[in-house]
């Protein structure tokens, strides 16, 4: 017979609980379209009872609405799907990167309504004012009461509990109080991380209905430098201080470049946005430099030096990947940024590293593929951030039990 410790587990109250299962029904209703009532009492185990009155206080309150589909039954009532009004409440989504900053108002289906950007500044502070003039300005043409939250991705490592930027040697960050400036005068929550995280956790959060749900793999961005997002067994790795998962920061070479974190020879120096204009210009000495972009377009347009440069990162990018293969095991590596504009002209030099360095078994069940959202992934992870603190899942439950912090039980 197993025991509780009271110190470690707490049973929900009856409003918490409440709660719960009204987050857990919307995001059933998020995920499949079209479910009904029925479907809901068959997924959940909760009584039809339940459902009923967890439903019939989402529909009042206007987060979801019902509407009778075409039935080509001669006799009964036709069905009624329930589907979210996604326009009810709203989140809004924050990038920020030296290349490309911008905010975004999205609905709760995680789609993008709206967006602008931010030109980059050197000084934290001036740019985070703006920063901050800008969210509230969004956040007042959304309407009172409407806004969730806003989700914020940067690079380096930043304190997920206090928004507090430790490091972030691409942004020239460094202790850096980005809740303190962003969150005065507002009301509103905010909830931070690190933009490779964010990235993968997009890949999870907006994966299309009925396509294979990935628990195990890694998403590699190029912005500025080199991130991964590692998620196992559905859960993003976070580590201690929030600075797992670090590996563009590995040693690829032991005498190698000098890296901007201060040590030598990282991957990001040899496979990032960065390294490929560095490896151009080296290949084309006097001239101005193209950005990463431009260069893959070059190569795309048939300039040796570019598909040189881009060929060369490619190697690279793949001792990278027989590293994250051997000490994860993912079932799928996704690549972002300037790496899945140009991963067709990529891909090929990418697997004949693997090839010559990994074993068959492992060969056979990789995947390698861009991302799925268009660029947009470190964006739209920030909203999802936001939306899955809003949206509980049966995985957000388990992981709440494995713990010991709260016990789930059906209540209306």
């Amino acid at each position: 017979m197993s025991t509780v410790t009271l110190t470690t587990r707490r049973v929900l109250r009856k409003a918490d609980l409440r709660e719960a299962n009204e987050r857990l029904i919307l995001n059933l209703i998020r995920q499949t379209p079209d479910i009904s009532r029925s479907d809901l009492v068959r997924v959940t185990g909760f009584s039809a009872s339940s459902v009923s009155l967890i439903v019939n206080r989402l529909v009042r309150r206007g987060w979801v609405r019902e509407d009778r589909l075409e039935s080509n039954a001669q006799t009964g009532r036709p069905p009624v799907a329930l589907r979210l009004d996604a326009d009810s409440m709203l989140a809004i989504g924050v990038e920020i990167s030296r290349e490309r900053s911008r905010v975004a108002v999205a609905d709760l289906h995680g789609r993008i309504l709206r967006e602008k950007p931010l030109p980059w500044h050197p000084s934290a502070k001036v740019f985070l004012g703006r920063l901050r003039s800008m969210i509230q300005a969004e956040a007042a043409a959304c309407g009172e009461g409407k806004v969730l939250g806003v989700g914020v991705a940067l690079q380096g490592t930043i304190r997920r509990d206090t928004g507090r930027v430790t490091a972030a040697e691409g942004l020239g960050w460094f202790d850096v109080d980005v809740h303190g400036e962003l969150s005065r005068r507002s009301r509103i929550p905010f909830y931070y991380d690190n933009n490779a995280k964010l990235a993968a956790t997009a890949e999870r959060w907006y994966r299309k209905p009925g396509s294979k749900e990935m628990k195990d793999y890694v998403f590699v961005t190029a912005q500025g430098g080199l991130g991964t997002g590692v998620v196992i067994d559905g859960r993003i790795l976070h580590g201690a201080d929030g600075e797992a998962s670090e590996f563009g920061h590995t040693l690829l070479y032991a005498d190698g470049r000098k890296c901007i974190c201060g040590n030598c020879g990282c991957w990001e120096e040899y496979a990032s946005d960065r390294a490929l204009v560095r490896i151009y210009a080296e290949k084309a000495p006097g001239e101005s430099t193209p950005t990463a972009g431009e260069i893959i377009d070059l190569a795309r347009a048939g300039d040796k030096r570019a598909l040189d440069a881009l060929s060369e990162v490619a190697r690279n990018l793949s001792l990278g990947f027989v590293n994250l293969i051997y000490a994860l095991n993912p079932e799928a590596i996704i690549v972002g940024d300037c790496l899945a504009k140009g991963w067709d002209l990529m891909e090929g030099a990418v697997w004949s590293g693997l090839r010559q360095r990994l074993p068959q078994r492992y060969l056979s069940r990789i995947t390698l593929a861009p991302e799925q959202l268009g660029g947009d992934s470190i964006l739209m992870g920030a909203v999802a951030n936001v939306l899955s603190h809003y949206f509980t899942t049966f995985d957000h439950q388990r992981d709440k039990q494995e713990k010991g912090d709260v016990t789930f039980v059906s209540a209306e």
